[in-house]
């Protein structure tokens, strides 16, 4: 937004100019300055016993979280008697250094929280005190803006952080001519049946779920590629056939085995047959079923190595079969799909782990996204996606969302995210970049209202409802492009609402006087 960055720039200058003159040196005020006085005088200065001490005042991640602070007279709003008057308490002893009560000012008694050491406390405030809460504020009124100071966006800018979408601060103008002046015009939204839509960048990638790497499960040297790259294969399809040594002795052992597993089994039935006759002594019987369950064990160890090198139930009993102890082994497709890169070379020596092929499932693509980081946060599984492929004349593809990145890239402080397309006739490419429209979920007509309308501020979404001629609500809204030159408002605002539809940059910027300090006018 064009003016903000200076106005943010202008408002370092000022906080630190602010808190040089907190912390900087000099006599300590007069008893009475710090109460409600006729001058009107507010004594802002304050001195530390040790150099580069900060307290409270001078150093804002010491204030209590969620507690009001007057940006003006440099205090907590609750003990700010030029503010509040009606709150102060006259007969309670008022420490006018450090704007608190003598019997919770910790910066002068520091014995006081020494005593309530077993509850930890803030500096500021005596741990014997309830923590501030919304009902505590609520008695808090500013004089100046005429509202509730808990709701004031002029004097308590910090808390538009805080505002949920539907949620507001008010800002009041001097005047309902100075709004005038200003160039508001307020509308009220345009209801739409238009679906509200999160735009973003695409690039279509291949399935990672439905890829395979094809690689050897065992070392040998690639003897024949029986396919090429873009082929279809069927499941369990052979791709290379190689020669190696370690298929080699691993057969040889397995037809071994499975020759001595026999012979054990034939001495076994003979010595039962000798041992029923009393022929032959029961530890011989013993001794031949130790056998027999030894090469049974040997030779299923065989069978699962064969196994673990990819061959399959048919091989093996044809190895078992034939006392096959070739070197051949066939590396083969692990589910049906198409070749898309190969890497497979006669004549090259391979262990496990060397990619021969990759094969991928073409009939799904991925859409990976790239979403705005304040769009992001409408998305949600399952929402339906249509992208529109750059370059490419009536090719479109649409899907459903799958998945939302947690985090914001850091260089393109975007939010990736993905949908899952179908390809059925394999025209999507990997690498074709696009748009995309992610389309929200809606139960009834979306509400839209001008880009102008729309105002961010720390990287959130807000508008200006009129609440009176010169009383305008700086509401937290969600919003989504619901077509050129407009935005879908898809949470914070109801129909008839008037916005501001013209000058909310005006607005804008009365809001943003706080943050340069200019919160409070002055006398």
């Amino acid at each position: 937004m064009p003016g903000v960055r200076g106005l943010e720039g202008l408002l370092a200058c000022s906080l630190l100019a602010a808190a040089l003159l907190a912390c900087g040196g000099g006599d300590p005020p007069p008893e009475d300055e710090g109460r409600a006085s006729d001058s009107g005088q507010v004594a802002v200065a304050h001195h530390h016993s040790e150099d580069g001490e900060t307290c409270f005042i001078c150093d804002a991640s010491k204030r209590e979280p969620g507690r009001l602070w007057c940006t003006e007279h440099a205090r907590y709003e609750d003990r700010c008697w030029i503010c509040q008057p009606q709150l102060e308490d006259k007969d309670r002893p008022y420490c006018v250094e450090h704007y608190l009560y003598e019997d919770e000012c910790f910066l002068c008694h520091p014995e006081l929280k020494e005593a309530n050491s077993k509850e930890p406390a803030d500096e500021g405030r005596s741990s014997r005190l309830p923590p501030p809460t919304n009902s505590d504020f609520a008695e808090l009124f500013c004089n100046e803006h005429q509202v509730a100071e808990l709701e004031c966006g002029i004097c308590q800018p910090q808390r538009t952080a805080l505002l949920q979408p539907g949620e507001e601060l008010k800002v009041r103008f001097e005047s309902p001519e100075a709004a005038d002046k200003a160039g508001l015009r307020t509308s009220s939204p345009e209801a739409s049946e238009v679906q509200a839509s999160v735009s973003a960048v695409c690039e279509v990638q291949y399935n990672e779920n439905a890829v395979a790497r094809i690689t050897p499960l065992a070392p040998g040297i690639v003897r024949r590629v029986l396919v090429d790259v873009g082929t279809e294969v069927e499941a369990g399809a052979a791709l290379v056939e190689l020669h190696s040594a370690d298929i080699a002795a691993a057969r040889t052992t397995f037809v071994s085995a499975a020759v001595d597993a026999e012979l054990k089994k034939a001495t076994l039935e003979r010595e039962r047959g000798l041992a029923a006759k009393k022929i032959s002594s029961e530890q011989d019987l013993q001794e031949a079923a130790a056998a027999h369950r030894t090469a049974e064990l040997a030779l299923s160890t065989a069978r699962q190595r064969l196994l673990n090198y990819g061959l399959s139930t048919s091989e093996l009993a044809r190895i078992e079969q034939t006392s096959d102890a070739s070197a051949t082994l066939f590396v083969r497709a692990p589910f049906a799909g198409t070749l898309v890169e190969r890497d497979a070379v006669v004549g090259e020596a391979v262990e496990p782990g060397t990619a021969l092929f990759t094969l991928a499932d073409l009939s799904t693509m991925w859409l990976s996204l790239s979403v705005p980081a304040d769009g992001a946060q409408l998305l949600e599984d399952g929402l339906v996606v249509e992208a529109t492929m750059s370059g490419v004349s009536d090719l479109s593809a649409r899907g459903e969302l799958t998945w939302i990145n947690t985090s914001i890239d850091e260089r393109s402080r975007m939010v990736r995210a993905r949908a899952v397309v179908p390809n059925e006739y394999r025209l999507l490419k990997a690498g074709m970049f696009g748009k995309a429209q992610v389309f929200l979920s809606s139960s009834g007509p979306v509400l839209n209202v001008p880009v102008d309308a729309v105002q961010h501020f720390e990287n959130q979404p807000y508008v200006f409802v009129r609440l009176a001629d010169d009383l305008y609500g700086l509401r937290r809204v969600a919003v989504a492009r619901s077509r050129d030159n407009v935005f879908a408002v898809t949470a914070g605002l109801l129909p008839n609402e008037p916005v501001v539809v013209e000058g909310a940059f005006t607005a804008m910027s009365e809001f943003l006087k706080s943050r340069l300090g200019a919160g409070c006018v002055d006398d």
